[in-house]
């Protein structure tokens, strides 16, 4: 077999080579192949003594690579992420790297192919719902993938929605503005993004706070003790694309306790590989977009990031090679 030594690449590596239109490509690329249950299995959770361990694995279909993202929250509350490669051809370990950006990119990213997908072909206006690091990433791969017209943010600090609206007009170089409830952000609004639960776990988004035509991207909620939409969302939306559809029906608190409440939802949620082959949406009223994440959103990024590193140059070779079963 190939005697080519593994590499490692490193958060400053990703931040360095990674482009929105590049990754939204991919993934575009990667969900217009038809999927099936096997591609990318429910996680693993372990847990015990106050720490736990999280797996994710993915052979996403017409790639080189396939792979598993792991990640530990220690009992101090820390964690790392890495993501191995492998090659499909092989089962060569090619690849391991720091998965902590590529995380929040794919998040992102995947949101937004929802998105242009979704939304009318026009200038978008933008409603935010948080400050952080996930909204910030929201708006960023959004407006790399489609022209924002406008943009209102809401978050419970008001120092961070105002810094948010002003890096934002900045950046943009639209109008941007910091207001001062959720139901003012979704105000008048193409593409309304939760992306910020509440400390306590109160939904922050409701039906009330809506309107026809929009779209609604939700990715803050993908834990049962989770809670971002009220049930009245879940309701009101008359369709629900969602990343990976298992997953986020029985373990998003948000359609759990829909589900709690007595919301039948089932008909309504369709996956997201069928979005992108142009299978549903077109007569989509209130179509939300509900994400918890995917193995094949992360390796199919890590793969984009591990061809970027090798041609510029930037991977690390690593003094270490692997025992080859065959």
């Amino acid at each position: 077999m190939s005697s080519e030594a593994p590499i490692f690449i490193g958060t400053e590596v990703v931040e360095r080579v990674l482009t929105w239109k590049e990754l939204v490509e991919a993934l575009r690329a990667a969900y217009t192949l038809d999927h099936d249950e096997h591609i990318s299995p429910p996680r693993t959770f372990a847990r015990g003594d106050g720490a736990s361990l999280r797996a994710l694995v993915s052979v996403p279909p017409g790639k080189r690579f396939m792979g598993a993202k792991v990640f530990g929250r220690g009992r101090n509350q820390g964690m790392n992420y890495l993501i191995s490669l492998v090659e499909q051809d092989t089962g060569e370990i090619r690849a391991l790297l720091d998965g902590n950006k590529i995380t929040a990119y794919r998040t992102a990213a995947t949101s937004a192919l929802a998105v242009d997908c979704l939304a009318p072909h026009r200038p978008l206006r933008l409603g935010v719902l948080g400050s952080g690091a996930e909204a910030r990433a929201h708006v960023q791969a959004i407006g790399a993938l489609r022209k924002v017209e406008s943009l209102q943010v809401y978050s419970p600090t008001a120092a961070n929605r105002e810094r948010f609206a002003r890096d934002f007009e900045a950046s943009l170089g639209v109008p941007c503005r910091a207001v001062s409830s959720a139901a003012s952000a979704m105000d008048g609004v193409d593409v309304g993004i939760a992306a910020a639960r509440s400390r306590d776990e109160t939904p922050i988004l409701h039906a009330d706070d809506l309107h026809p035509g929009m779209v609604v991207v939700s990715v803050g909620s993908t834990l049962p003790q989770q809670r971002e939409l009220d049930a009245s969302v879940i309701a009101q939306c008359d369709l629900i694309v969602c990343d990976t559809p298992d997953e986020v029906v029985s373990q998003s608190g948000d359609m759990l306790g829909a589900r709690a409440k007595g919301i039948e939802f089932d008909a309504k949620v369709l996956s997201l590989n069928r979005l992108v082959r142009g299978e549903i949406g077109k007569d989509a009223k209130l179509p939300l977009f509900k994400s918890v994440g995917s193995a094949l959103q992360d390796i199919v990024a890590a793969e984009l990031v591990y061809e970027l590193a090798i041609r510029e140059g930037f991977a690390t070779g690593l003094p270490i090679s692997f025992t080859y079963k065959q």
